[in-house]
């Protein structure tokens, strides 16, 4: 018996020592195989510098992307091809396409930069700002001082662009047909929605609030700059979506009423764009500190 553990022991010494050259050679041939060239890449800005073209808009399809005449199409810059070629043809699908949407191209105001969201930032610089145009719209809407206003910050597709803002933009912004509700809540059920969403690696887009969160615990919440009233029945706006299971919120449970309308997301961004747009004001947002989650 002690002879075969032995014979048997050497075997497993061999194997395992094969194993190991083997390893070795397979590395060392990967190792002097030729891997091909190495690339380095960069970011080039999609500005149109080539064919000397500008942002379209609702007045400038022309000049933004050429023009034809007798001979065929012409670039901005100049560059001329034959009307049977088919840059020329690819253009004019183009064109058209742009013709038949220039109202979406009209600018309906001005942002001082492009804001957008971060996933891994509770402090939204574009769902703050929109949670907050969607509590004052709910106020005026419904008629009633909104305490507080949430979104799904994942709702929101595109930033908003530096610059001119157009029609295109905002619908870009919100493609779904989210719709804007209000929420009669106690205050104990917040709280509720508020421990909820600190287990989650990013909250959501608010506006109202203070919240801390450590640890994914919540440490404190004020609305209003006060402490939450359990029995107190605060006003939320929110949308349909996160009423029974959007992004796992179910707002429509922890409600002791709600009100639905038939307007959509991007009507209450637009109404908030134009009206900036109205009172001279260019459009400006940045994270403000309202949700810090922090972790030890």
């Amino acid at each position: 018996m002690a002879q075969n553990e032995v014979n048997n022991n050497k075997k497993i010494w061999y194997l395992a020592w094969t194993l190991i050259i083997v390893g070795a050679l397979v590395a060392a041939v990967q190792a002097s195989r030729d891997k091909g060239p190495s690339v380095t890449w960069r970011v080039v800005s999609m500005d149109g510098h080539r064919a000397q073209s500008v942002p379209v808009n609702s007045s400038n399809i022309d000049l933004a992307l050429g023009v034809f005449d007798d001979e065929g199409y012409v670039l901005p810059s100049g560059v001329q091809y034959p009307a049977d070629s088919p840059v020329a043809a690819a253009a004019q699908v183009l064109m058209d396409a742009q013709h038949r949407l220039g109202p979406l191209k009209e600018v309906i105001g001005h942002s001082a930069s492009m804001l957008m969201n971060d996933r891994d930032n509770p402090d939204l610089p574009l769902g703050d700002l929109f949670a907050d145009a969607l509590r004052a719209y709910g106020s005026r809407y419904f008629k009633v001082p909104m305490d507080f206003a949430i979104t799904n910050f994942g709702g929101i597709r595109v930033p908003l662009p530096k610059g001119d803002v157009t029609m295109e933009d905002i619908s870009s912004m919100f493609p779904f047909k989210n719709y804007v509700c209000w929420a009669k809540m106690k205050g104990s059920s917040l709280m509720t929605l508020f421990e909820q969403l600190a287990q989650t690696k990013a909250f959501q887009a608010t506006s109202g609030a203070t919240i801390r969160v450590r640890n994914h615990q919540l440490e404190s919440v004020l609305i209003g700059g006060e402490p939450v009233d359990p029995d107190k029945v605060y006003n939320v706006t929110t949308i349909d979506f996160l009423l029974d299971g959007g992004d796992k919120i179910n707002i429509g449970a922890l409600s002791e009423d709600v009100v639905l309308t038939h307007v959509l997301l991007k009507e209450v961004m637009l109404d908030f764009v134009k009206g900036c747009e109205a009172r001279g004001e260019v459009i400006c947002g940045q994270g403000d500190g309202r949700v810090i989650m922090e972790e030890d």
